[in-house]
C-alpha cells in the first residue's frame, strides 16, 4: 500500500480552488509543476479549501509551498485570522496553525480536552516562498508541529482523553493573512499529505499524459486523461483492459540526493457494470510491472496511487536514467 494520502494543486485535486490556477512566475517551482493556486485580497479574505484523505496509519505529514501575501504578512490585525485546520472523520477540531494578532507570528495549537497554543519563532516574510511542512500525531495526546524551510517553529500538545479520531480532513482556512485593506496577492503550490513518512525535503515532479503508446484498449480518448477536468473521462468495459502513455511536463531538479519513489495517481470510478477496480502499471523494456489494483466505489470518483519504491524491474534505487517514459492504467 502506498503511503501518499494526496498530491497536488490541481482543481481535481482539492475542492475550492476552480479558476484560481495561475502561471505567475514565483508562485510556483518550475522543476516541480507549472502552475499555483493565486489568492488576490484584502485583510478581510477568507476563502478556504480542502481535502480529505484516508486514514493514515501513522502521523500525518503535510508538505506545501506557500508564498505569503506579498505586503504586510508579518502584520496581523483580525482575531480570526488561520491559515490551516486540521479535521478527524465526524469534522472534530484536532489542531490547526494560526497567526497570532498579539505576536505576528503563526502558531501551532493542539485541540485536544483543552486547547493548547505552542510558542513560535516564525514570522511570515512579505511574498518570500517558504516550504511548510506540519505533523500531526493523534492518540492519547495530539501533537501538531510546524516547519518552515525544515526548522521547527512552533509545537503544541494536549491531552486527548476523549479519543478524538485521527485527521481525515485538512483545511487551508486561508483567512486574514495580511494586515492590509488593500489587495494583496499570495500563492500554494506542490501540496502532499504522507502517512508517517517526514514530508521535510521531500519534492513530488508532477508529469502529465501526452500521447498513447503501446496500449490503447479502453473507450475514450486520450484527451480525456490530459484536460485536467474530471467530467471528461475513459472506460473500460472489461477487466484486463490497459491504456499505457508518454508523459509530459518538468522532469525535476537539476541534482537530487535520492529518488525515493515513483507514483501513479489516477482518479477512478466503478461503473453500474464492468470492472470495478483499477490499478496503474509501469511498462519498462517492453515489460508490463502492474500495481496492485484498487476496488473503487461506484457513487463518486476516488483517487487511487500505485507507487514503486524501486526500480520493478531488478530492484534497483531508482535514477534520473531509469525512470519510466512510459505508465498506463490498468481495469481489474
Amino acid at each position: 500500500m502506498s503511503y501518499i494520502l494526496h498530491l497536488g494543486h490541481q482543481p481535481t485535486d482539492i475542492a475550492g480552488i476552480s479558476g484560481l490556477l495561475n502561471t505567475t512566475a514565483g508562485g510556483f517551482d518550475p522543476t516541480l509543476d507549472v502552475n499555483a493556486i493565486r489568492h488576490s485580497g484584502s485583510s478581510t479574505y477568507s476563502a478556504p479549501f480542502s481535502f480529505s484523505v484516508l486514514e493514515p496509519a501513522g502521523d500525518l505529514w503535510l508538505g506545501f509551498r506557500y508564498v505569503p501575501p506579498n505586503a504586510d504578512a508579518n502584520s496581523i490585525n483580525r482575531s480570526e485570522a488561520n491559515f490551516l485546520e486540521f479535521y478527524s472523520a465526524t469534522n472534530v477540531l484536532l489542531a490547526q496553525i494560526k497567526p497570532v494578532t498579539t505576536t505576528n507570528r503563526y502558531h501551532a495549537i493542539a485541540a485536544g480536552d483543552t486547547s493548547v497554543q505552542g510558542s513560535s519563532s516564525y514570522t511570515a516574510p512579505n511574498g518570500q516562498p517558504q516550504w511548510i511542512d506540519v505533523r500531526v500525531a493523534v492518540g492519547a495526546q495530539i501533537t501538531i508541529e510546524l516547519y518552515v524551510d525544515g526548522v521547527l517553529q512552533s509545537t503544541a500538545t494536549a491531552a486527548n482523553a476523549n479519543g478524538k479520531g485521527k485527521p481525515r480532513h485538512v483545511v487551508f482556512a486561508n483567512t486574514a493573512l495580511h494586515g492590509s485593506a488593500s489587495t494583496r496577492t499570495w500563492y500554494y503550490a506542490h501540496i502532499a499529505a504522507l502517512d508517517g513518512v517526514s514530508t521535510i525535503g521531500r519534492r513530488f515532479v508532477r508529469r502529465s499524459p501526452n500521447a498513447i503508446a503501446s496500449f490503447n484498449q479502453m473507450v475514450g480518448s486520450i484527451d480525456a486523461l490530459r484536460d485536467g477536468d474530471i467530467a471528461t473521462r475513459v472506460a473500460s468495459t472489461a477487466a484486463g483492459q490497459r491504456m499505457s502513455f508518454s508523459l509530459t511536463g518538468p522532469t525535476g531538479p537539476a541534482s537530487v540526493s535520492a529518488i525515493a519513489g515513483v507514483h501513479l495517481k489516477q482518479i477512478a470510478q466503478a461503473g453500474t457494470v464492468g470492472p470495478d477496480a483499477t490499478a496503474g502499471f509501469l511498462r519498462m523494456g517492453g515489460v508490463n510491472h502492474d500495481a496492485a489494483p484498487e476496488t473503487v466505489p461506484d457513487l463518486a470518483p476516488k483517487p487511487v496511487y500505485s507507487s514503486w519504491a524501486v526500480n520493478p524491474a531488478d530492484a534497483s534505487p531508482w535514477s534520473d536514467l531509469t525512470l519510466p517514459n512510459e505508465v498506463g492504467i490498468l481495469s481489474a
